[in-house]
């Protein structure tokens, strides 16, 4: 029998996707299922058939489950994802650095969403988000053959990662800038496709990879 909980509400599914917000979250925040559930007063089993089976929790738990991860309910319950980041008010006292060429790396880290900015005689300035993948020091990014990047392919592009902390009104950027290069040799693509962490956020069709080596890394972060 599928266990009930006083905190279940009616209108969850298998692998509900407020489970697996929670889950993402609580991956991120570098906490096991044991942890967040002693942070919220619940059982671990609980907790898992939250993240893994057919439950959707009430708002009191759940505002639990967001305030120790450090997220937002919205983002939770992903009525945030049609709205853009840093919504929150700035905070009182908020300090600005720079970050060092390391750290810029570090927070880049082995993969993640970004922005690739470039400008075209045809479309004049454009940027466009993609999935990337660091192999080798790389960015290796997946396009369409006949897509923009393959017109920019041998020219200097930019590409941005951020992240913002909407509890802390905190966050960092990084910004990358090289020559985009297209990879035309079969093994380098096949060798590239192995090591990708996911397949193309925007869709299968994409099979066509580009690297970027960053001649220029900077970064800044606020700090609160």
């Amino acid at each position: 029998m599928t266990p009930v909980s006083q905190f279940t509400a009616p209108g969850g599914g298998p692998g509900s996707d407020v489970g697996r917000r929670i889950a993402h979250s609580r991956t991120q925040a570098g906490l096991s299922r044991a942890e967040l559930a002693h942070a919220v007063g619940a059982d671990p089993s609980y907790l898992r058939y939250i993240e893994e089976e057919n439950a959707a929790p009430g708002t009191a738990v759940l505002l639990r489950i967001a305030n120790a991860l450090g997220v937002s309910l919205a983002e939770l319950r992903g009525t945030a994802a049609g709205y853009p980041d840093g919504r929150g008010r700035a905070a009182s006292e908020p300090v600005l650095e720079e970050m060092d060429e390391a750290e810029c790396r570090r927070r880049i880290g082995a993969h993640g969403v970004g922005r690739i900015g470039f400008t075209t005689e045809a479309t004049g300035p454009l940027i466009l988000p993609l999935n990337y993948t660091v192999v080798d020091g790389e960015l290796t990014l997946r396009s369409t053959a006949r897509g923009p990047l393959a017109g920019v392919a041998g020219g200097t592009v930019a590409f941005e990662v951020d992240r913002v902390d909407e509890a802390l009104s905190a966050g960092w950027s990084v910004l990358a800038i090289g020559v985009l290069r297209h990879v035309t040799d079969p093994a380098r693509a096949k060798a590239l496709e192995r090591a990708a962490w996911s397949g193309a956020w925007a869709g299968r069709d994409r099979t066509t990879w580009f690297t970027l080596r960053p001649e220029r890394l900077t970064g800044r972060i606020i700090r609160t």
